[in-house]
């Protein structure tokens, strides 16, 4: 048991000088795999690159835990790939429709880590008298059997009803945001904008809601 607990323990170590795991997490690690999978890699890693612009400064440090980057880029890449879109005015709709799974993510996790603290209590009268050898493994075990269970049970549940929803707001509006003259870039130039609040200043949010604002009355300019 010790040879094998030293054996993950020296695997698993490994990670924190050579791999990063939080990396497979970031928008273009996922677009590069979802394009791998679908076989459009432009539009893949299009919508990656936004959202890697617009969370850029945003990392787990400490307690902190920052919008579920994952969510919101696979909804989007999956919304976008069932819709079969590929009009850059129509997936900002998607785009800005997935973005509150980001924020749903981190509720969930921290609905999580809340739930966790009865194992820790377990471990602490554990360590004081350690009669069952297996429970640490058995504590770990359900730890993530439960984040999985629920962080996919409420994925599922969030990308459901977005696709019902995007799905009659294009039935009922077939033409929405098609004659919105948006690129790529006015996408990527509005996505860096997000790079502002890593300054933590409030004059930069103001700058950043000035720039979305501008942004969204120019983009519409043509409509009216």
């Amino acid at each position: 048991m010790v040879c094998t607990g030293r054996f993950f323990f020296a695997l698993f170590s490994l990670f924190r000088y050579s791999i990063s795991i939080g990396l497979l997490e970031r928008p273009l690690v996922i677009g590069l795999f979802w394009g791998a999978f679908t076989g459009d890699y432009t539009t893949s890693l299009y919508i990656a690159i936004f959202f890697e612009l617009f969370w850029l400064d945003l990392i787990p440090v400490g307690t902190f835990i920052p919008p579920h980057l994952t969510a919101a880029t696979f909804s989007a890449l999956s919304l976008t790939t069932y819709f079969g879109l590929d009009h850059p005015a129509r997936i900002m709709g998607v785009l800005f429709a997935s973005m509150p799974l980001a924020w749903l993510g981190t509720k969930v996790e921290a609905a999580l880590r809340e739930r966790e603290r009865g194992s820790y209590n377990q471990l602490l009268t554990w360590v004081r008298n350690p009669e069952s050898p297996n429970l640490p493994g058995a504590l770990i075990l359900r730890s993530l059997s439960r984040t999985f269970v629920m962080s996919w049970l409420t994925f599922f549940i969030a990308i459901l009803m977005l696709k019902y929803l995007l799905q009659a707001i294009f039935t009922l509006y077939p033409g929405l945001l098609v004659s919105v003259d948006i690129k790529w870039a006015h996408l990527w130039v509005a996505a860096t904008l997000g790079g502002l609040m890593a300054l933590r200043l409030k004059r930069a949010y103001v700058v950043l809601a000035t720039g979305v604002f501008l942004f969204v009355l120019f983009a519409f300019w043509n409509r009216f």
